[in-house]
């Protein structure tokens, strides 16, 4: 194009060219360093219209809830000597899990408040069992309730008095039902609507149960759908900063609740779908809270992790998390007994009776797993396994998005006789009634969107990079030329 121009124009016209192209080059490294890392940040507060706020509202990926039941199969000894109660794990009984997020309300103070409603389809392809037709036995959870509230109260002599003079009141202890109805549907309980009639006669007993105006039992009975079972939430949205983004300030309205002392009742941590990102480096723990325990768990890093091709750090839970103050200092706030009677419980389950509407439930993990021997000697069929039934959270850091979740935990009642008639000779141990299982893991798809948003920052670098070496042969090309051949 420039065959007829002077040397000293094509010396002009291709060392411009050069010098340009080296030029924007720089321009784009410095643009794109500055403008992109902006632009991805917007996308990760939690507010209409950015892709975090998508993806929480309408999560990618499925998230399962693995439910095992204990069945005591050897109840009919219960009274002879040297008992052990023998016990058989039913399941998994699998549900895929929705979650809603209802009632959102805009905070001034960049906070968001909401409900969350969880879902569950049963699975019965990925299940292990029949929902419809298995059976299990387990000890009556209200017997145990009345007993354990009422243990010191001479009300309690009365309770037990109508109960030994009504037989089908209580038959015998124990529950034998159907997996559905001791899980979703509920089992019709005499006792259970006897007691709330009795409770509405007796002033001095409606002060003291906290029972859940159903006259049907079940552990997930009325929370399938519900609203406002687990509560309100309040997080942080990142816009007054990123560190602030999922972070919890507020449950039900309160920054402290009433289940445990000090440090152990505050609100703190993530609820787990949602962390801050940009991360610099691996965090020595990270903090779930939980509203199924009204505590916040804390998880110990535990090395590198990588699934799908994307890299980032995972954490587990240790016997810190359960300690009750036998081992660690910081946790004898977990115990709900005077401060004098503490510790109440032996290292390895959480006393959550407070928060379980006055059941003598605890939480462990399942099998006993970093529990104290002596659970697990007191009864049969536990099998505890790191690889089974250790808590795991793994999270990519520079994004904040969890990368796999197995949350699993147990559930176990404090059983013994209370002073009521009907529970005498019952053995005194710690049952395991339930565990289960909550699992969460990045899809390939998801997978290969995350590698490309961790890579968009330095694209531009990159394709700078080049041009920038294009311009520098190109100029070497120029001057080669401009001083050889077009002299």
């Amino acid at each position: 194009m420039c065959s007829k121009c002077s040397n000293r124009a094509k010396r002009r016209w291709s060392l411009g060219i050069s010098v340009l192209i080296c030029v924007i080059a720089i321009a784009l490294g410095v643009a794109w360093s500055l403008v992109v890392p902006g632009e991805i940040e917007k996308q990760f507060v939690l507010q209409p219209g950015t892709q975090i706020y998508d993806t929480w509202i309408d999560p990618p990926i499925d998230s399962y809830l693995e439910l095992y039941l204990w069945n005591w199969t050897n109840t009919e000894d219960y009274l002879s000597e040297d008992y052990k109660p023998r016990l058989e794990q039913l399941g998994p009984y699998t549900f895929r899990e929705e979650k809603e997020r209802v009632g959102l309300e805009w905070n001034d103070d960049y906070t968001l408040t909401f409900y969350q409603k969880r879902i569950w389809h049963y699975e019965p392809q990925l299940s292990n069992g029949d929902l419809e037709n298995d059976k299990v036995v387990t000890i009556n959870p209200i017997l145990l309730t009345v007993g354990f509230t009422l243990v010191d109260n001479p009300l309690l002599r009365f309770l037990d008095a109508l109960i030994s003079m009504n037989p089908q009141i209580v038959e015998n202890p124990f529950y034998n039902v159907r997996v559905k109805e001791i899980l979703f549907d509920g089992y019709d309980d005499y006792f259970l609507s006897s007691l709330l009639e009795i409770i509405d006669e007796v002033p001095e007993l409606q002060d003291m149960f906290d029972l859940p105006p159903y006259d049907k039992f079940g552990w997930f009975y009325g929370r399938n759908e519900s609203k406002t079972y687990d509560g309100n939430f309040t997080i942080g949205t990142g816009v007054d900063g990123l560190e602030n983004m999922g972070v919890m300030k507020l449950w039900n309205g309160v920054n402290q609740t009433d289940f445990y002392r000090d440090e152990c009742g505050k609100v703190y941590g993530s609820t787990g779908e949602l962390w801050p990102p940009f991360q610099e480096g691996r965090q020595p723990n990270v903090t779930v809270f939980s509203s199924d325990i009204c505590s916040a768990m804390s998880l110990e890093f535990d090395g590198e992790f990588s699934l799908l091709g994307v890299d980032g750090f995972k954490w587990t839970g240790n016997d810190h998390v359960f300690d009750n103050g036998n081992k660690y200092a910081e946790t004898k706030c977990q115990c709900t007994a005077p401060e004098e009677k503490c510790p109440m419980l032996k290292p390895g389950t959480l006393d959550v009776s407070r928060c379980k509407m006055g059941a003598p439930a605890t939480v462990s993990y399942p099998h006993f797993y970093l529990s104290d021997e002596s659970y697990l000697n007191a009864v049969e069929g536990m099998n505890p396994s790191k690889k089974e039934h250790e808590f795991v959270f793994a999270l990519e850091p520079h994004t904040g998005i969890p990368l796999q979740v197995k949350a699993q935990l147990q559930v176990n009642l404090q059983v013994q006789s209370y002073g009521l008639s009907v529970l005498k000779g019952i053995p005194e141990v710690m049952l395991p009634v339930l565990w289960f299982r909550q699992t969460a893991e990045v899809t390939e798809d998801l997978a290969s969107d995350l590698k490309l948003l961790l890579s968009l920052p330095n694209i531009g670098i990159y394709v700078a990079i080049g041009i920038g070496v294009v311009g520098i042969v190109c100029f070497a090309i120029s001057l080669y030329f401009s001083l050889k051949v077009w002299k």
